[in-house]
């Protein structure tokens, strides 16, 4: 009985969501897609402020109508803080201008499937996306440059072709 009680928690742990942490140093999960987000963060003007996270955030912003293309630039300032604070109030959530879990899991509620098991889209406002991968060890990245070559959703560096 207690072997198969063993064996019986040994299987539950192995499926179990993997629970993401800011000390990966990566947007990360494991399992299941639809349940990544919703451990990650927080960035905002005073925490991580400058880094890929931030330039994946702004790129949700830009599909949602939120913050022009030109914002992208991978720091949480002023207009993203503003941009955040509108976007948080128009979903319901507390509108404090930092992306912690609850803003994250609401933004991956708009992430789609998109031709295979790693690729995906943030279906934003009218005809508006943002493409995503996921890598086979969970860590997340996005499309960037002129080839479109992917970086990582890093919460400790800024090194997509759009951060200044």
């Amino acid at each position: 009985m207690a072997m198969v009680v063993a064996t019986i928690g040994t299987v539950a742990i192995s499926v179990a969501p993997a629970s993401a942490s800011v000390s990966q140093g990566y947007i990360a999960g494991s399992g299941t897609w639809t349940d990544d987000w919703g451990d990650e963060g927080p960035i905002s003007a005073s925490t991580r402020s400058y880094s890929n996270v931030v330039a994946m955030w702004q790129t949700i912003l830009k599909a949602d109508g939120y913050l022009a293309a030109s914002g992208v630039d991978c720091r949480f300032g002023p207009a993203t803080t503003a941009a955040t604070k509108r976007w948080q109030l128009d979903r319901g959530l507390v509108s404090d201008g930092v992306v912690g879990p609850k803003t994250f899991a609401k933004a991956a509620t708009r992430l789609r499937l998109f031709e295979g098991e790693r690729w995906f889209y943030y279906d934003g406002l009218g005809t508006n996306f943002a493409y995503f991968g996921r890598r086979a060890d969970g860590r997340w990245d996005i499309p960037e440059g002129p080839d479109l070559e992917w970086g990582m959703l890093s919460y400790t560096s800024a090194n997509l072709s759009v951060c200044s």
